[in-house]
């Protein structure tokens, strides 16, 4: 585990972490027999960047409303905690969307500005192509309507919590259907995921149903 503060906020990056994107560099890598290891490493740099971006959009966020924030990076992701309770649906919107945003920003900004920096290494070069592309990837795929993604909770909050049965069904729907387009197109990392989240809304709404 790794702890540092980065603007005054705590951060601490579980070991699970390290091992999610180390899998994650192998099957992005699994096709190259040269530099397996040393691509595997730039892209688990490149994740842990992207990610810490992420959530310090999130954090940041939290501390404009002067609340206490920590960085956690773990398994799959990450999150940026705060007390419960404080936020009304508008804070709450705006909370959620500043990760994907500076995230994609980022990803946004290297992509218009790589071509015109001229960089002589290969690996360079690589790691900001990795870079660029969790950036933009991966705060895409978050601000899909899909509980536990950002575009989930903000769905979550533009609906309010009187229609949390609504946002539970569009995630089940949307997840089912991006698994199913995913297992038919090959790419199982992102059949596997959606899976997985379909199935956890469907278990949230059979537990709602059952009220």
């Amino acid at each position: 585990m790794v702890e540092f503060n980065l603007f005054k906020i705590p951060v601490r990056v579980e070991a699970s972490f390290w091992i999610i994107m180390g899998l994650f560099g192998f099957m992005w890598n699994q096709g190259e027999q040269s530099s397996l290891f040393l691509n595997i490493a730039l892209f688990v740099i490149a994740a842990f960047i992207s990610i810490l971006v992420h959530e310090l959009g999130h954090a940041m966020m939290i501390r404009k409303y002067k609340l206490p924030t920590q960085i956690v990076l773990s398994s799959f992701g990450g999150y940026a905690s705060h007390p419960a309770g404080y936020f009304n649906r508008m804070q709450s919107f705006l909370v959620t969307l500043a990760g994907p945003l500076l995230q994609a920003t980022l990803g946004v900004a290297l992509l218009f500005a790589l071509p015109h920096l001229g960089l002589p290494d290969s690996k360079l070069d690589k790691f900001f192509d990795y870079l660029i592309i969790v950036s933009i990837g991966w705060a895409i795929l978050n601000c899909l309507p899909v509980l536990p993604l950002d575009g989930g909770r903000m769905l979550e909050a533009i609906l309010g919590p009187k229609r949390l049965k609504i946002t539970i069904i569009v995630s089940l729907v949307t997840a089912t259907a991006i698994a199913i387009l995913g297992f038919a197109t090959g790419q199982l990392f992102i059949a596997i995921i959606m899976a997985m989240f379909a199935w956890q809304n469907y278990q949230a709404l059979d537990h709602y149903k059952g009220r």
